[in-house]
């Protein structure tokens, strides 16, 4: 009787802990919540709710801007943006299209050899900070995500192609490979 009291624990403990861990499942889509999408638009209302009877709360004008869904409505998906931000906008306004918001400079190593400036982020050739610098990217800039590792992605500016840590990048998340 004991021992099947202490299964029956374990059951329901590894069920929660599972729970707490596994993603959600959006309603109309059956796609991960949360994930992150663009905006399509040069010009995005964010809306209080899924309905354009909803007032505006934010006019995004930056085709191309990642935003995480974390919600769905039917055909309105919830957004936030890397502020905090939340609101609703149309399926139609957004893509699966990946992109990454330059947010930060912070570098594994303390001894770089080169300068580095508060609002710009170095990109490497290789994944590897010990590489060879190749560009260099001011803040709120956005790429194109090409693929992401553990902890680095390659990320496309312009014409050029090269890699930043991924924890300086808003638009991927930290566990997240992309092939």
């Amino acid at each position: 009787m004991r021992i099947l009291r202490i299964i029956s624990l374990l059951i329901l403990s590894f069920s929660i802990a599972y729970g707490a861990f596994a993603k959600e499942s959006g309603s109309s889509t059956g796609r991960s919540i949360p994930r992150f999408i663009i905006l399509k638009s040069n010009e995005t209302n964010l809306r209080k709710g899924p309905n354009v009877r909803f007032p505006i709360v934010q006019t995004y004008k930056r085709k191309g801007y990642p935003m995480e869904v974390i919600a769905e409505f039917e055909n309105w998906r919830k957004l936030r943006d890397r502020d905090g931000m939340e609101g609703w906008v149309h399926e139609n306004l957004i893509t699966g299209t990946r992109n990454a918001v330059i947010s930060d400079n912070k570098y594994k190593s303390t001894s770089l050899t080169y300068k580095i400036n508060d609002k710009e982020l170095i990109l490497f050739r290789y994944p590897d900070e010990t590489s060879y610098p190749i560009s260099r990217v001011e803040f709120g800039s956005i790429g194109k995500l090409k693929k992401c590792q553990k902890e680095w992605c390659k990320i496309k500016f312009n014409e050029v192609t090269a890699w930043a840590l991924k924890s300086n990048l808003w638009g991927v998340y930290s566990d997240e490979i992309i092939d």
